[in-house]
């Protein structure tokens, strides 16, 4: 799977140990599809650009390790 093995360079770079890839997928998306599904507001290079965003720093900030 595409997704997975992104998440897994990731976590192999060392910075951010100890991060599900699958975590870091979901909350990478959560942003985008809620305003696809739930506000209609467009979705650009920068809704993609803040979505990143969050999902590093809750990756930094160790939210997003497994259960």
């Amino acid at each position: 799977m595409r997704t997975c093995s992104l998440g897994g360079r990731v976590r192999d770079l060392g910075r951010l140990a100890g991060t599900t890839p699958v975590e870091l997928l979901k909350t990478l998306a959560a942003p985008i599809y809620f305003r696809l599904l739930i506000t209609a507001e467009p979705i650009g290079d920068a809704t993609a650009e803040h979505a990143a965003q969050i999902a590093l720093a809750a990756a930094h900030a160790g939210v997003l390790r497994g259960r």
